[in-house]
């Protein structure tokens, strides 16, 4: 089975936090949405687009081609801590960068990071109607946390505490998923988003797509 970055599920705007123990929390990562694929040693990263992100990122492919078995996930690549205008305009030079001869120096300079929050397939089989936590779980032990691969944590059920950490740390927003949801193609009031107004990259807060 070869997913398509089609595939992906997006989440639904709100405007306020809220609290519920059917729901896990976590921060909103501004980078670029990156659909992940292995399949032997082949490995594909995709923009939301389709685009692939391979070029760019070599140091992410190499680090995605060491994890065992074949696999599909969803996930969020940036640099650094994944918020802030120098991590995106870091990020954005790191993707402009195509050419055999600056790749290296730029991933030198400016280190990638992937950071893996659900799974869509595993080792051929289709993840993605099991609730969200039993992906979760599985996730957790595909493959162990480096400076490169990050595994994306939660909490559960305390989404306005959430919140005031996202408005602390300055994040772009907070993420909300009903913990028993399937991973479905497209927009899902399962996943919420709620952005914070008062993020240092404003032009983050417009993009409404992520």
């Amino acid at each position: 089975m070869s997913l398509e970055a089609t595939d992906l599920m997006l989440s639904t705007l709100r405007s306020r936090p809220f609290s519920d123990k059917e729901w896990l929390y976590g921060w909103k990562l501004d980078g670029f949405r990156c659909l992940v694929r292995k399949s032997r040693e082949r490995v594909d990263l995709l923009s939301r687009e389709g685009n692939r992100f391979n070029g760019s990122f070599p140091d992410i492919v190499d680090a995605v081609a060491a994890v065992p078995g074949d696999f599909v996930w969803d996930a969020e690549l940036a640099v650094g801590a994944a918020r802030g205008k120098h991590s995106f305009s870091s990020l954005q030079e790191r993707a402009r960068t195509t050419s055999l001869r600056n790749v290296p120096t730029a991933a030198r300079r400016c280190p990638a990071r992937l950071y893996i929050f659900d799974m869509m397939l595993a080792d051929g089989v289709d993840q993605r109607g099991r609730p969200l936590i039993e992906r979760k779980d599985r996730l957790r032990d595909a493959f162990d946390d480096t400076s490169t691969l990050i595994y994306v944590t939660h909490v559960e059920g305390v989404g306005e505490l959430v919140f005031e950490q996202v408005q602390l740390h300055d994040f772009e927003g907070m993420v909300a998923k009903r913990t028993a949801s399937p991973y479905v193609r497209g927009r899902s009031l399962n996943w919420i988003k709620v952005k914070n107004a008062q993020y240092s990259r404003p032009e983050a807060l417009g993009f409404g797509r992520k």
